[in-house]
């Protein structure tokens, strides 16, 4: 961020701040030591933080961020049928991340303000990891709790084998109303590039998000 500041002070740009939250639709590309891939679902969480706003050319600007962000997904287990004997399993995977992103956008005037559309990549450190562990006798749910995911420990998430690791890194995609009246409409997708799993596997993350926010100031304001 220091270094993208220094270089909008040398291009002589107006640096803004930029404010957004909203939702996430998380999911995860898991696959088994050649098993296939699991039949994951995804998990509904939430992004929040703040971004700058460099103009760097006419119509284009740099947009280094900071952000907390829920990621993770649905994970197929209901026991076995037809056999009398409780199985547990883990039914959910959330970690909770801090994430840097840096897009470059370009900015198309409209009626009603800007859009801007772009991309980049991130990277993101998992502050805290959670799942929940479900008990199923013939396929009804017996109880259910939380677990503490403990990155230090292989494997690290019980009955899956997997061994999952704080860092990820991958590509964004972002598509950003800036309205007139200095609020922002934005959807974005990111796409891990990075296999968090150290066991056989390969687990990879991937959202597509849509926020809500505010743009303190703008270059044409």
């Amino acid at each position: 961020m220091l270094a993208c500041l220094a270089c909008a002070t040398t291009v002589n740009a107006q640096v803004s701040l930029g404010l957004r939250s909203g939702y996430v639709n998380a999911g995860m590309d898991v696959s088994s030591g050649g098993n296939g891939n699991a039949d994951t679902k995804s998990l509904h969480g939430w992004q929040a933080g703040f971004y700058l706003n460099i103009p760097l050319f006419p119509n284009g600007a740099l947009q280094p961020g900071f952000s907390y962000i829920t990621k993770g997904a649905q994970l197929p287990f209901s026991g076995e049928q037809n056999i009398d004997v409780a199985l547990p399993g883990a039914t959910r995977i959330k970690l909770q991340y801090l994430e840097l992103p840096v897009d470059l956008v370009y900015k198309i005037p409209i009626g009603i303000g800007k859009l801007a559309l772009g991309g980049g990549g991130y990277v993101a450190y998992s502050t805290r990891g959670d799942y929940e562990l479900a008990i199923y006798k013939e396929g009804q749910l017996l109880q259910s709790s939380s677990q503490r995911l403990d990155f230090s420990k292989d494997p690290n998430v019980f009955s899956t084998g997997l061994n999952l690791q704080r860092w990820d890194a991958g590509l964004n995609a972002r598509a950003t109303i800036e309205f007139n009246c200095y609020l922002t409409l934005g959807v974005n997708y990111s796409y891990g590039l990075v296999d968090i799993d150290k066991s056989a596997g390969k687990v990879k993350n991937r959202y597509f998000g849509v926020s809500l926010g505010v743009l303190l100031n703008r270059e044409d304001w």
